[in-house]
């Protein structure tokens, strides 16, 4: 590595250990690095917007990598440096952004003067509806940048917090943010702090006992409740009120109905959404812990002053972003802690985040068992970490450049040393939470349980299905202060504006303040709180609502005045012919609304069929399929232990997708009553497992299979049904798809059974379809017993000789493939 630095451009100067440290990887890294190395932007200039390289909040590593790009690929990367908040003559990081790429309260009027901007993942709406910056999901999706970005490695709250909106990607992450809750270990003991009402009243048994030894009262709590920098402030009060308000996962959203915008702010408004949960799940409830908590909290001060007071000893509770909680605890090649070094024997615990108590599964279906009892939390993402977008006014060129840059910082071998190094990149992937992370923070001086414990902690943030996501609008700032605004008075005990001083006068005084705060960004209504609703839905990957927009009425009018016309007798006969018209238009219009309610019924119920499973997936270990020595039915081996279910598409993608390889067996039965009488498609499913296993490099034990006899019921027919309905979005979800047609005799008709026969049947095709519609066809493959040809596989390099997997579509989306997957055009035979 040091000699491919060396030979990359340099300037024949020797690269410091810092840079070789940085640049050490694994083979992949290296091949990367490599594949960059050719000087391919030679004369090619960006300017981006950016965090500053150093002081303050930083994002140095971006400036080091950056670095090493250009010298890698001839390109010049100049940077505009800013700081979170504004500094001298210079804006804000936000500001600056939101005035080249535009931004919705300000009339979406950006001068498009950068190429590249640093962003919050909260941002990425706002500028989505001003165009302001690209859709990167094409390149995304390319093999090449998916093996070297390594996408489903990143943590799923991250890819849908600071990533995606409206299914889309438009940034890159660099960065997780949330509220991290820190607690003095030392003084806590055995406290139990599941609940946020134990957390408050843990804060206020230690306010104003001396906690650092400098015989001075100190505080229950370190938060930020300064004037400067609303979103800390908001960032705590949300981190509180977040599991009060939601309960049923990330895509129900912590802030509005989803179905109407009506904040989440008022009981009434909670009992619509969760008629059966107790009145305790509510911001007012949430409201009043807040307001404990600021009454012992160390008063008016910043993000950074309540660092501060929390290293020198001052607080026995603390709620900030992790990357100020990292940098305390972090020992940086030490033997102590910031804390420990400014107040011996003092230690420190990150903790997950607390909850409100639940009374059962059904009104909390992520609960957590407790000591505390069912324990119901949704971990805050808090303006959801900082991430790379590209100006949509870039050039072809510089966008392309622009991609390689941000892939290169964000891929796993730069981030990963890079989140431990530089405390503003916080970690993001699953990757940065495994064990050899363990071991290089103890190589850094942690001790091994305090680095376990920090990384589970982390892990139960990113991954946890009720993670709820920061508020992600345009108008964002007009939501975080008018909140802030309407609950001063009774949060801070103040008269120094005339508002309530009830819990439940500020809530409503809050909840009309965000209700008239659409009619402020984009004037006419409903059509104003329609638009916001649709971009909230859309950032929580939700399908946006169809509307009936009315029409019609005039020909009754029409039909009345004509048929006043005339004498008397004309208007008799008229009159009842206009009659039966008039009725006529009113049926056929009747039927028209009934029919285009059905439509959007069926639209609706086929968007969510794909969304989610209807029945439990059913999965089997490759190494305990090779045991099973045949295909046997799904009652049978569910008796014998050696199937894993999955219940929600949520739950497959955290605890299966993102760790193990998948693959779907689609195939054709070959008797009426057995799919497999002979066993020859079972071998051919065993050669098929263990090539993937060696393209994956991956062992057997680390890839699961679905198989139709194996993963569907066979005997319950209403779960079989269910389990039918979910065939498409079973295909969909899982990261190989093959199809098993070696050229054999159907067992009862004698037919031939092999490629051409697979393709004739209607269902195979919808699953064909289904996988392709998601996935594309890189991952697509024939397996027909025989030595498949060699391939460039994704996780580089040629596959070993002998592949039993043929590629379904080596030169894309051909007609003939095109074909292929046309559902109605096959046979619905079962056989």
């Amino acid at each position: 590595h040091a000699r491919l630095f060396v030979e990359s451009g340099m300037k024949g100067q020797a690269p410091s250990l810092l840079l070789l440290l940085l640049a050490w990887r694994p083979a992949r890294g290296a091949e990367q690095q490599c594949q960059l190395s050719d000087q391919r932007y030679a004369g090619v200039t960006v300017t981006v917007v950016a965090l500053q390289e150093k002081g303050g909040v930083n994002l140095e590593n971006l400036y080091v990598r950056a670095r090493e790009f250009e010298n890698f690929t001839g390109a010049v990367v100049d940077f505009v440096q800013r700081d979170v908040r504004p500094s001298g003559d210079n804006p804000s990081l936000a500001a600056e952004v939101f005035a080249d790429a535009g931004k919705v309260e300000t009339g979406c009027n950006g001068a498009g003067v950068y190429q590249g901007y640093v962003i919050k993942g909260n941002q990425v709406p706002d500028l989505v509806q001003c165009g302001g910056i690209a859709n990167l999901s094409t390149q995304v999706e390319q093999s090449q940048t998916w093996s070297d970005l390594d996408w489903a490695d990143v943590a799923t709250a991250i890819r849908q917090g600071t990533s995606t909106y409206d299914s889309k990607v438009y940034s890159l992450p660099i960065d997780a943010d949330y509220m991290a809750t820190v607690v003095r270990e030392d003084l806590a003991g055995n406290t139990t702090l599941d609940t946020w009402e134990q957390w408050v009243a843990f804060a206020e048994s230690q306010n104003g006992t001396d906690m650092n030894g400098d015989g001075k009262p100190d505080h229950g709590a370190c938060i930020a409740l300064g004037p400067a920098g609303h979103f800390s402030v908001f960032g705590v009060l949300m981190a509180i009120a977040a599991p009060h308000l939601q309960l049923g996962g990330t895509p129900q959203g912590a802030f509005f109905n989803t179905d109407t915008l009506e904040p989440k702010l008022t009981a009434a408004a909670m009992s619509q959404i969760y008629p059966d949960a107790p009145s305790s799940f509510s911001f007012e409830t949430a409201l009043a812990l807040y307001k404990r908590l600021v009454d012992v909290a160390v008063p008016g001060v910043s993000a950074k002053d309540a660092w501060d007071y929390f290293k020198n000893g001052s607080c026995s509770t603390w709620i900030s972003l992790p990357g100020f909680v990292y940098k305390t605890q972090d020992t940086k090649f030490g033997t102590t802690n910031m804390l420990t070094r400014n107040v011996p024997n003092a230690t420190m615990a990150r903790v997950e985040a607390p909850g409100v108590p639940c009374p059962s599964r059904s009104t909390c279906p992520y609960a957590s068992d407790t000591s505390s009892g069912l324990v119901s939390r949704a971990p805050f993402l808090a303006t959801s970490g900082f991430g790379f977008a590209i100006s949509s006014k870039a050039s072809a060129i510089q966008q392309q450049l622009l991609f390689e840059l941000f892939t290169y910082v964000s891929a796993p071998e730069q981030s990963n040393p890079d989140v431990q190094e530089w405390t503003v990149s916080d970690p993001f992937r699953l990757s940065q939470l495994d064990n050899e992370t363990i071991a290089d923070l103890v190589e850094r001086g942690w001790d091994e349980p305090v680095a376990r414990q920090y990384l589970e902690v982390v892990d139960a943030t990113l991954n946890h299905p009720n993670a709820a996501l920061d508020l992600r609008v345009p108008g964002l700032g007009l939501y975080m202060s008018s909140l802030l605004d309407a609950t001063d008075s009774y949060v801070h005990g103040t008269a120094r504006r005339r508002r309530a001083e009830s819990a439940d006068a500020a809530c409503e005084a809050a909840s009309d303040a965000w209700q008239a705060i659409p009619l402020q960004l984009y004037g006419q209504e409903p059509a104003a709180t329609n638009t916001q609703l649709d971009i909230y839905r859309a950032q929580l990957g939700l399908p946006q609502i169809v509307r009936d927009t009315g029409g019609g009425g005039n020909e009754e009018i029409a039909l009345i005045v004509t048929a006043a016309v005339g004498g008397m007798a004309a208007a008799v006969i008229l009159g009842a012919f206009a009659f039966w018209i008039v009725a006529t238009l009113r049926r056929k219009r009747a039927l028209e609304r009934q029919a285009e309610a059905t439509i959007k019924k069926q639209i609706v119920s086929a968007v969510d069929a794909l969304k989610e499973i209807q029945a439990p997936l059913a999965l089997i270990r490759a190494s305990d399929f090779l045991e099973i020595g045949s295909l046997q039915s799904h009652e049978a081996l569910r008796d014998k232990g050696v199937l894993h279910f999955v219940d929600t598409t949520s739950q497959f993608i955290e605890t299966v997708f993102t760790r193990y390889v998948t693959v779907f067996f689609s195939h054709q039965w070959l008797a009426f009553g057995d799919p497999d009488p002979r066993g020859e498609q079972y071998a051919v499913m065993v050669k098929a497992a263990r090539s993937i296993a060696a393209l994956e490099k991956v062992p057997l034990e680390d890839i699961f299979l679905w198989v139709d006899v194996i993963s569907i019921s066979q005997s319950c027919r209403s779960v079989q049904t269910l389990a039918i309905n979910s065939l498409p979005c079973f295909a969909s979800l899982l990261k190989y798809f093959v199809t098993v047609c070696p050229t054999v005799k159907h067992a009862d008709t004698g037919a031939v059974c092999n490629k051409a026969s697979y393709h004739e049947r209607c269902w195979c095709r919808a699953e064909l379809m289904s996988f392709w519609a998601r996935n594309g066809t890189e991952r697509m493959f024939y397996a027909t017993g025989g030595s498949g040809a060699a391939r460039r596989s994704e996780v580089g390099g040629e596959e070993p000789e002998g592949m039993a997997l043929e590629p379904m579509a080596p030169e894309g989306v051909t007609e003939s493939f095109v074909d292929a997957i046309k559902v109605f055009h096959g046979s619905p035979s079962c056989c």
